[in-house]
């Protein structure tokens, strides 16, 4: 019984690690490649391979209907952001700056943020201690 347990969790154990080498990472809102010509999707809006940005609208008329377009080729957007009655509001390039939506057609670069990057390993205390010696 003992080793039916041990090989039933050392292959339940090598089934999370090969689940987790081959599932696809997220991209939020940006489909790369396209599927067909939509490139990201939220709520009832679409971003388009050319970048426009269109609208479905449920009540009179139905239908689709362009609102708008980015400033950008769809290729360099990393991320996309709308709200349900609002529509596209933000977006982050590739580079990393911030753009704002002011209108359909116009769009504002407040660049990066000021932000530094997180460390991803701990101090530890004899790092510490050597980085303050003698001062």
């Amino acid at each position: 019984m003992k080793d039916k347990l041990l090989y039933l969790t050392i292959g339940l154990l090598i089934g999370i690690v090969v689940m987790q080498w081959t599932m696809p990472t997220g991209r939020a809102s940006i489909v790369q490649p396209p599927v067909g010509n939509i490139v990201a999707a939220d709520y009832d809006w679409v971003l388009t391979h050319n970048g426009e940005i269109w609208k479905y609208y449920m009540g009179y008329p139905q239908g689709w209907q362009k609102v708008g377009s980015v400033p950008l080729p769809p290729e360099q957007i990393q991320f996309i952001h709308s709200t349900w009655l609002e529509g596209p509001l933000a977006m982050v390039d590739k580079s990393g700056n911030w753009w704002r939506q002011t209108n359909p057609d116009y769009w504002v670069n407040l660049g990066q943020p000021p932000v530094a990057p997180v460390p991803t390993s701990p101090d530890t205390w004899g790092g510490v201690k050597g980085k303050y010696e003698g001062k």
